[in-house]
Order: structure tokens, then sequence, then C-alpha cells
């Protein structure tokens, strides 16, 4: 029976093969008890072991050195420094000492002691830092007993590495010639093991933690890098569908370097602008943002739930920073703290609500508790000196929220100039239409913003009383509906006769055979994850405006989704096919 696992996106791609559970070598590791006499040898069996730890880290290094980035390449120097770190020694020594244990257990007591330490740290990349030092504790261990790690491999054959964690050692293991993804139990997206996977083109999947429950050595599954999902044991229909999208990915990647810094422009010329959606300042740093009209959606909350406590507003002032400078001149549109529903603060108690979608979050939660509000706002203005800021309220449901937080802005705004304190002078207000009450009486606030965002996961979402992380009704989830369109075209039109730009910022803005239907209803921005952009541009550069809105006239008069569907594909896989084939389009 096919089953679906949810997990981390950690590099993108598809890939499909049978699972193979990979444990640990070190499972029994001895215990004895150390005489005095005998504290001196085990000194030099530490020596020892980092000496030939060392020198297998800089032969992995010089290994991988072309499969991976330079940056890449600096994991194991980081490595090498917590190996060589005359502290973490000096600790190990200790435990010998006082505790009269060998070497293998202090080594497992250090490693235990300081995994703690840095698991308790606010910033979530020393924290990341714990599974590099578990690697040298396990590298360690190995070379005191002599054990030499081996191969992932799978008798030459195609496989899907599965394991509790994926760590930068690993990389070294891999048969990489039959290596076709992998799934962890563990690790974020930004562990070195998931960085390591995107530099080295694996697809990966992190943080499934029922995959090595769910799943046995031959498993058929599927691995999909972009959603952050794992099948197992997939249907035959699943199958053919996943196999058509990695085929359609290679031709996808080769076309990329043709037009990847292209304008995004319709056939005829007019401009479509094409942002990116972050999660916070170190997606940057895989973002070509040169290929990016800016960002267009950047979700501040995350850096609030990888804390501990809430950041202070000099806090926030250098994450801001981080963006701006990131997006190298381009509009960044903060997105103000939305949590509640599906992302809880674990430091900031939140009621227990029957409906926690539909309940006390975005800025609903932001103006009963105005400090979060003004703290964050300001940090914004502040960080905005850098370039150009846009300011992004969530869950808006009407014209006095907007008004209150208009007053909030001028009022900051005021007294950032009355201290000296620099600031962009044209930074933004906008609205996020998501609550389907917001779309009727949008006439009426878009006098008091300067932009708006339509986030049409919950819009969709809301419209049509589907929660599509619930298995019985998720499939009744589908933007496609007739429905969905005609309330798109409202928001295009009240914005258009507004004078005020429209977005699309949720998950059917990167959908490419949603790209023609948008711009036909009148959008000019889509903002995306950063991995659909290239499919995007494919597309928007097949088709004239004159078509786009033909196709969205068409649609918007069909009275099912199936038939909305079915004219989307009919009209779009042919110009589709033929871009991946580098042809042109018949005019």
């Amino acid at each position: 029976m096919a089953r679906k696992l949810k997990g981390i996106a950690a590099a993108r791609g598809i890939a499909i093969a049978p699972v193979v559970h990979f444990h640990p070598t070190l499972e029994h590791i001895p215990t004895w008890k150390v005489p005095e006499e005998a504290i001196d040898a085990e000194r030099s069996r530490l020596s020892n072991a980092v000496a030939t730890v060392a020198a297998g880290l800089m032969a992995l290094q010089q290994e991988l050195a072309g499969a991976i980035g330079k940056s890449e390449a600096r994991i194991y120097d980081a490595q090498m420094a917590l190996l060589q770190d005359p502290q973490f020694r000096r600790d190990v020594e200790a435990e010998v000492r006082a505790q009269r244990v060998n070497l293998e257990v202090a080594l497992q007591r250090v490693v235990a002691r300081y995994e703690g330490v840095f698991a308790a740290m606010e910033n979530p990349a020393m924290r990341e830092r714990a599974a590099d030092l578990r690697d040298i504790g396990r590298q360690l261990v190995g070379a005191l007993m002599a054990q030499a790690r081996q191969k992932y491999t799978a008798n030459g054959a195609d496989y899907l590495f599965a394991a509790e964690e994926f760590l930068p050692s690993d990389a070294g293991l891999l048969d990489r010639a039959h290596i076709r993804g992998i799934v962890t139990a563990h690790g974020g997206k930004y562990s070195h093991g998931a960085i390591l996977a995107r530099s080295l083109g694996i697809p990966a999947v992190v943080g499934v933690d029922q995959v090595m429950l769910e799943s046995n050595t031959g498993t058929m599954a599927i691995i999909d890098g972009d959603a952050g999902v794992v099948l197992l044991d997939p249907t035959a229909e699943e199958m053919r569908e996943y196999e058509r999208r990695a085929r359609e990915q290679r031709a996808v990647d080769r076309r990329i370097a043709e037009v990847r810094f292209q304008p995004s422009v319709t056939r005829d010329g007019v401009a479509v602008q094409l942002y990116a959606n972050v999660e916070g300042v170190r997606d940057l740093d895989s973002l070509e943002i040169e290929a990016t009209a800016g960002i267009g959606l950047f979700r501040t909350e995350f850096a609030f739930m990888e804390r501990r406590q809430f950041p202070t507003e000099d806090e926030q002032v250098a994450m801001y920073r981080r963006a701006m400078d990131g997006a190298k001149g381009r509009p960044v549109t903060f997105r103000t703290l939305d949590v509640g529903g599906d992302k809880p603060l674990g430091y900031f108690r939140m009621p227990d609500e029957r409906n926690p979608v539909l309940g006390w979050r975005g800025i609903r939660l932001c103006l009963d508790w105005p400090d979060i509000l003004y703290s964050q706002l300001r940090a914004i203005l502040r960080a905005s000196a850098l370039g150009h800021a846009r300011i992004l309220l969530p869950m808006v449901s009407s014209r006095s929220e907007v008004a209150r937080c208009r007053d909030v802005v001028d009022q900051l705004v005021a007294d950032l100039r009355a201290t000296g304190v620099a600031y962009d002078p044209r930074v933004e207000l906008g609205v996020m239409v998501e609550v389907p009450v917001l779309v009727p009486v949008l006439p009426e606030v878009l006098p008091l913003a300067d932009f708006v965002s339509v986030g049409t996961n919950d819009l969709v979402q809301y419209l049509l009383a589907v929660d599509r992380d619930n298995q019985r009704v998720a499939k009744m989830y589908d933007p496609f509906h007739p429905g969905v369109l005609r309330v798109l075209q409202q928001i295009a039109q009240a914005s258009r006769h507004a004078g005020k730009p429209a977005s699309v910022c949720g998950e059917i803005a990167g959908d490419q055979w949603f790209t023609p239907l948008l711009v036909g209803l009148g959008f000019r921005e889509l903002s995306m994850a950063p991995v659909f952009l290239p499919r995007v541009k494919l597309m928007l550069r097949s088709m004239t405006v004159a078509e786009c809105e033909d196709l969205a006239g068409r649609a918007l008069a069909m009275h099912s989704t199936s038939a909305v569907r079915k004219l989307v594909l009919d009209e779009l896989q042919p110009r589709w096919l033929a871009q991946l084939g580098g042809e042109e389009p018949q005019r």
C-alpha cells in the first residue's frame, strides 16, 4: 500500500529507487576501567586517533573538491577545527582521568555533553554543529577501534540512502555512481549533510521521523526533494507521474543555463517580475539573486521559531540588514510575524483553539500584542536604510486592521526622522489577501496600502473549505476551480483600478501550468520558491499576453475544475514540450 511521508525539502530533484537502510557500524563499544598507570597510554591513543581522523578528513576534502563548491568544502575545515580544539581534547582526557574509563567511553560522554550545549544555543546554525560533533566522535571511536567504515553501496544497483542522519563524513562513503537520493529521520535544511547533498546534486528529504520504521531495505520509494515528500511503495500511476516529472526536470535543467539570466518576459516582450520566496537569510546563500526581481516574500516567523525567546529589536535589525545586503539593491518584502495556527512559538504560550488556522494568528495576534508589532516594524524600517524594503501584513480581514498598522508605521517613521535614524523613505506597506472576506472590500482597503500580495495557499483553502493537510478531503483542494479563478480576477481588477501592484506569492505562483492563467488574469508579479523560477520563466517566454488573456477568459467560463485542467493541459503541453526541446513555439 502506498504511503506518503512528509519531511523537510533539503535538496531539489526527483529520485526513484529501492531504499537501502544504513546504520552506524560502531554498534558495540567496549568498556573497561583504566588504571592510573595506563592513563598516559590512553592519551597517546587519543593523539593517534586524532591524527588518523585528520588525515581522513583532508583526504575526503580533496576527494570531493571537484564535486562540491569551495564554500561547501569548508565544512571539513569546520570539522577539523572541532577535532583539533584543545579544550575538547582536555575535556576527553579529564574524563578518562576522573572516571577511570577507557577513551572510547570518555569520548561518548564528552560528545554528549557538548551536544547538550549546542542544542541549547539560540543560533540555529550553531545548533546544527551538534551533528558535526557527533560525526567527529564517531570517526574518533572508529579510529580507536581500528574499524574501517564500509562504503554505502547496494552491490552496484541504484539505491536511496536511508539512515537516521546524513553526516559530512558519510559523503565519502557514498557510491555516487548509483545513489539516487537521500532520506533521513533527523536533520535540518541547513545541516552540513543537507548542504553537501545540495552541492553533490543528490535529491534529499530530511526530518522524516518515521522513515526507518515505515520502510525496509528493498522498499521501492520516490523522493520528491522539491516538495519534501517521500512516497513508499508508490502506485503504478504515481511511478509514471514521477518518472515523467524526472524526465521533464532533466530537460528543464538543460534549458536553465540558456534562460536563467534572460528577461522574464512574455513572447511579445511584456515584463512579468519573478521574485523569490525565502524562509530566512540563509536561503540567500544558495539563491542566484541576479536571476530574480528581488525577494517577494521573506517569512520572518521562521527566525522567531528557531529561537528560544523573542529576538530584540537590534537582533531583528541585524537579520533584516543581512537580507537587504543579500538582495543587492533589489526589493525585499518582509511579511510581519505570522505565527499561530500551524506555526506556534515554543516560548510564547498560545491558547488552545478548536481551529487554530482560523484563530489567533498573523496580524490579529500582533495587534493584540503591539509591543511585538512595534519592535518588528521599527526593525524593518531601520534595516530599510540599506535598500528598498516592503512590509507585508498577513491575515488581514478588515480596513481597520490596515489603518491601525498604517498609523503605527507613520508614528515610527516620524520618530526615526526626529531622532535622525536612517530609513528608506520609499518603504511600502502592503496587504496579504488570504482571508476571502477581504476580496469584496479590497477597493476600500487599497487607499491605505501600497501593494497587494495574494497568499493563495490559505485563500484557496478558505474558499474551498478544504484542509489541504487532511487526507480525507485534500483531493478537493484544487486552485483550478473556476470559483478560485474568478476571485483572483476580482483581486487583479481591484488592484489595477486602484493603481496598486498585485503579486501572487502562494504555491500556484510556482506552478508553470498556472502561469499563463495568472498573466491572463492581470498579474504582473509572481513570487515563488526559487526551485520553480526556471520553469515559470520558460513557460512565460512561450506565450504572448493576448494568448494568456484568451486562455484565462475561456477558463473563467468553465463550470468545473476538471474542465479547466483539461483546457490548460491541452493548450499548454505542446508549448511546454517545445520549450524543453529548445524550439520556439509556432506563431
